[in-house]
């Protein structure tokens, strides 16, 4: 497709190395090389995750400099979620609508393969106008916004969502790539309780504003480097998800949260994860929860944790965290089994 000498055009990943080298740079520039550290895009684009999502880059270029960019990527597992990143203009070439029609194309794309709930992340006021004039809407708490066919609201999506998860057939199964785009809706759903995930830094939104999108998946993946994950999954979605960190003096951090009010499945998640860290060598395993959080620290207790005296104080923009630190006993693992 040409537009006023603009050539647009989309590659699906494996992509050739120079071109990634290409938009490595390009969004670098744009995005700071934190963003990219912390998304680890490059083996994605190399096609380390080709059996698991489509990611398929929409590309505007001029003169065959790249010039404006959009990420599409597509769950495999199901190709009714998907998420947009990497939406980038070079400075010189903004205010062109080449955004707009990347984002058109990356639509087509998706709903073309009866994709109908798209994600994308923003804090940017100009970029979100952009959007909503495309038919995202932010979803509450959040600046992570949808896109769903028929132009459902999110709330919509969270009513459809909640039916989905309470089904009795639910696995447990370890966190892959697999769901980089399924833990974004019980990650963004309004919780009760404050912490989500002390491990990957995840509160609730109905506490805290969730900002990240397309950057949820990387917290989980980059724990794997001391630790790993478990999903509760049911009918394709997502409904709860627990992790371990190992520490030093073979000290195991573990948490988890679930998305429906029930105590089975996130205590099944607590369980595979302990276990987990047992047979892995932890002699001491500590969990954590918010002082005013009820709820958790009853459940915790009901696990067989018992409070130190240890607490930890977190302060941001955002509040403070005042949390007590739990020890799971060793000796209660035939509870887990």
């Amino acid at each position: 497709m040409i537009q006023e000498n603009f050539i647009f055009s989309k590659v699906e990943s494996p992509l050739p190395e120079k071109l990634v080298d290409d938009l490595l740079g390009m969004w670098a520039e744009i995005f700071g090389q934190d963003y990219l550290s912390n998304q680890n895009i490059r083996p994605v684009l190399l096609g380390k995750e080709k059996k698991y999502n489509r990611d398929i880059v929409f590309l505007a270029q001029h003169k065959e400099k790249i010039i404006a960019t959009s990420h599409l990527t597509i769950s495999r597992f199901d190709k009714r979620i998907g998420g947009i990143g990497e939406v980038a203009t070079d400075k010189q070439y903004r205010s062109k609508g080449l955004a707009r029609n990347l984002c058109s194309m990356a639509i087509e794309e998706f709903e073309g393969k009866n994709g109908e709930w798209l994600f994308l992340g923003t804090s940017n006021p100009v970029a979100a106008r952009l959007y909503n004039s495309l038919g995202w809407r932010f979803v509450p708490g959040t600046k992570v916004m949808m896109r769903i066919t028929g132009l459902k609201s999110p709330e919509d999506f969270f009513r459809y969502y909640r039916k989905q998860i309470k089904s009795n057939n639910i696995k447990i199964v370890s966190g892959s790539p697999g769901f980089r785009l399924q833990i974004i809706p019980p990650i963004i759903f309004p919780h009760d309780e404050i912490i989500l995930d002390y491990n990957t830094g995840i509160f609730s939104t109905r506490w805290f504003v969730q900002k990240s999108c397309m950057g949820l998946y990387p917290r989980y993946e980059r724990i794997c480097s001391d630790g790993t994950w478990f999903v509760a999954v049911s009918n394709k979605f997502v409904s709860g998800i627990s992790s371990v960190r190992f520490q030093e003096e073979k000290t195991a951090q573990v948490d988890g949260f679930c998305s429906i009010n029930n105590t089975s499945v996130l205590s099944g998640l607590y369980r595979k994860t302990i276990r987990f860290a047992i047979n892995n060598g932890a002699c001491h395993i500590h969990m954590v929860a918010d002082r005013a959080d009820a709820k958790k620290n009853e459940f915790l207790v009901k696990m067989g944790c018992v409070q130190t005296n240890e607490t930890i104080k977190i302060e941001s923009k955002e509040g403070i965290l005042d949390l007590v630190v739990y020890e799971y006993p060793i000796t209660a693992r035939k509870k887990t089994k």
